[in-house]
């Protein structure tokens, strides 16, 4: 699916895949998983091979960033954060030409789904593709900033409820469920932080590349927008570093605490276990039934049995809350 933008005024526009030039307005075309027949249609009306999923998925810098005459290859990872806490990345492709530029991506992605009038900075808006790459760049470059606001809010979340202390009516099972659930959030925040840091390295990356490959057509105005683009996602990736510090602090704690539960356990076990060991041999001891146990022929010996099994599961319990061990 096609869809034809003017970045400067905010507005969609139409026109039909049978044209042979594009209306001269239009400087943002977003494709959306392109048909064969819209693939050909951007590659009659703007001179370029429109890039596929493969191409756009391939890692090396080298394959994300390139130029081919006066026309830059652009493609970005883009992170994003689904309902149910995962994350995933998909490819965002940057066609820039002198006039128009050309979004391509087979999924859902923030800066394009919303549309030129959601994007539209402060900043007088720019002429030609690259005029509307910067537009598209400072919007991302917000949208990672939104989420990195995103992540600290939950990581102080977490943080809260890992180091708050435990109620009166708090059971040591319980707990462990919740660190548990705490630990896989954690996981994927982090899965998500680690993804950011990949999109803001790229985005760096082609704000600098563009900036040398095109500075010479570029004016000033559209050269200082790109070097603060490059500044700010090298301050995203530095806060995003924090975070990442921050999480690690975070996944060492919860995995700590659920180590100190399991220890308690163990030691509660450990004690039942000790407690049960004398009545036990106790026990064993008068059910050999042999003729010779006095204690068979006396009036109370059943009593004084349950006695002895009494006071030898008593002294051990005695012995362990004496030394402050439950």
């Amino acid at each position: 699916m096609l869809t034809f933008h003017n970045t400067r005024t905010g507005q969609a526009i139409s026109a039909a895949l049978e044209v042979q030039t594009l209306p001269a307005e239009i400087d943002w075309i977003d494709g959306l998983s392109p048909d064969p027949s819209e693939v050909g249609f951007l590659e009659r009306t703007l001179g370029i091979e429109v890039p596929d999923l493969n191409k756009m998925s391939e890692i090396e810098t080298s394959s994300r960033l390139y130029n081919v005459g006066d026309n830059l290859f652009l493609t970005v990872p883009i992170a994003s954060l689904n309902d149910d806490g995962t994350s995933q990345s998909s490819p965002l492709a940057f066609v820039v030409t002198q006039n128009v530029l050309l979004t391509v991506r087979f999924g859902s992605i923030k800066i394009c789904d919303r549309g030129p009038v959601a994007v539209s900075g402060l900043d007088r808006p720019l002429a030609g593709g690259a005029g509307a790459l910067i537009v598209l760049v400072e919007a991302l470059v917000d949208n990672i900033a939104d989420d990195l606001e995103i992540v600290t809010a939950r990581l102080d979340q977490h943080s809260r409820s890992i180091f708050t202390e435990p109620g009166a009516g708090w059971r040591t099972q319980g707990a462990n469920k919740n660190l548990r659930h705490v630990l896989v959030r954690i996981g994927q925040v982090r899965g998500f932080t680690s993804r950011i840091s990949e999109t803001l390295l790229v985005v760096t990356r082609m704000a600098r590349y563009v900036a040398a490959e095109a500075g010479v057509r570029l004016g000033a105005e559209a050269l200082g927008r790109l070097d603060r683009i490059a500044h700010d996602a090298a301050s995203l990736s530095d806060h995003e570093t924090r975070l990442s510090e921050k999480i690690q602090f975070l996944l060492d704690a919860t995995l700590g605490l659920i180590g100190v539960d399991q220890n308690d356990i163990f030691k509660i076990l450990t004690m039942v276990s000790v407690v049960g060991i004398p009545p036990t041999l106790i026990a064993s001891m008068y059910g050999m039934n042999f003729k010779n146990i006095h204690e068979y022929d006396w009036a109370y010996g059943y009593e004084y049995g349950l006695l002895m099994i009494f006071i030898s599961a008593v002294i051990p319990l005695l012995w362990f809350k004496w030394r402050g061990w439950w």
